[in-house]
């Protein structure tokens, strides 16, 4: 069973800062520390309200997924078009990566620390 973590515990994003090898993240996750890449298109339950976006439970795997807390925002530009990333915590302390595009206006899962 997992220990009971806070959000700053999960996932800590410092801004990229572009190298000679591309822009970089440092995550720190949670108490396993193992991060899956995913990238898969997804379905998100979305609030869009005053400017803002706020994803509530996804869909991964036919299962549904509630999101407990937001631990992280931020955006990059992908031309004239944006990628929202969010760094979400669900009831079962898992952190997920989730992104939705502009371009497409579609929603995909980038990363997980789930336990298998």
């Amino acid at each position: 069973m997992r220990q009971r973590t806070t959000p700053g515990q999960l996932c800590r994003v410092r801004a990229p800062k572009p190298d000679a090898e591309g822009p970089r993240r440092d995550y720190e996750t949670g108490p396993d520390g193992m991060v899956r890449d995913i990238d898969e298109p997804i379905s998100v339950l979305t609030r869009f309200s005053k400017g803002q976006i706020d994803p509530l439970r996804f869909k991964w795997n036919k299962r549904v997924y509630d999101i407990d807390r937001v631990s992280g925002k931020w955006e990059e530009h992908e031309g004239q078009f944006k990628r929202y990333y969010f760094a979400v915590v669900t009831r079962e302390e898992d952190y997920y990566e989730l992104i939705y595009s502009t371009r497409t206006m579609g929603w995909s899962l980038s990363r997980t620390d789930m336990e298998d």
